[in-house]
């Protein structure tokens, strides 16, 4: 890895984000959010699991939603292609294409974590859940970035990351029945297990979030080999 192939894409990264309103106005929603449940009284487990979820719809809002639009956007002007066959590594691509979305990610999370003034990275397991649950966010929103042919389809696919990664712990407590398949199958989502390591602690929660995450890793080191010779 050259670090000044990755600043490089950073900066470019950095302009176009500064230019783009749609992305620049991405954090908005979890922060309007945060300010919503910052006013509902809630107990303390509550409070962990409304924070997780807070820190869940930033990844899949911002993180997510800003770095396949930020791709896809690329890819529709044919310049993704000229970067992916540059002298420029897949991880200097990866890493400089993060950086940006990443700063203001954790700026987002940062804020809302303030306004809800509930603190749920208390330990090594939980901070170590949180990167890989940030990766995993990351990932999937390359790997959509590089499938879709333009912007527009971006769309498609924002809807349900949110509703299926991102507010996964929310359908458990809907009134649905426990011994239900999909409820089962849902209890296994990343961001359902950071749920769960919060409440038990169990370092089982880390290890499905990391097979969820290298899953993740290899379908957008796949889609990134695939772009490179298409």
């Amino acid at each position: 890895m050259k670090m000044n192939r990755v600043m490089a894409i950073a900066e470019k990264d950095f302009k176009e984000f500064m230019r783009n309103m749609m992305l620049l106005t991405m954090p908005i929603l979890p922060i309007a959010m945060s300010l919503i449940f910052s006013k509902t009284p809630l107990q303390e487990e509550e409070g962990k699991s409304l924070v997780i979820l807070m820190i869940a719809i930033c990844l899949g809002a911002v993180l997510t939603g800003t770095i396949m639009t930020m791709i896809a956007e690329e890819k529709e002007k044919n310049t993704l292609r000229g970067l992916v066959n540059s002298p420029a590594s897949m991880m200097d691509i990866l890493i400089g294409k993060s950086l940006v979305v990443s700063f203001f990610t954790i700026i987002t999370i940062f804020i809302s974590l303030i306004i809800i003034d509930v603190d749920v990275l208390t330990n090594g397991k939980m901070i170590i859940g949180f990167i890989l649950l940030f990766l995993f966010f990351l990932f999937i929103g390359i790997a959509i970035g590089l499938a879709v042919k333009n912007v527009s389809e971006t769309s498609v696919y924002y809807l349900p990351v949110l509703f299926l990664f991102a507010m996964a712990p929310t359908f458990s407590n809907m009134g649905f029945d426990k011994d239900n398949f999909l409820v089962k199958l849902n209890s296994y989502s990343p961001t359902a297990q950071y749920d769960l390591l919060a409440q038990n602690g169990d370092i089982k929660h880390i290890i499905i979030i990391g097979i969820w995450t290298f899953i993740s890793f290899i379908i957008t080191a796949f889609l990134f080999k695939k772009n490179s010779i298409d």
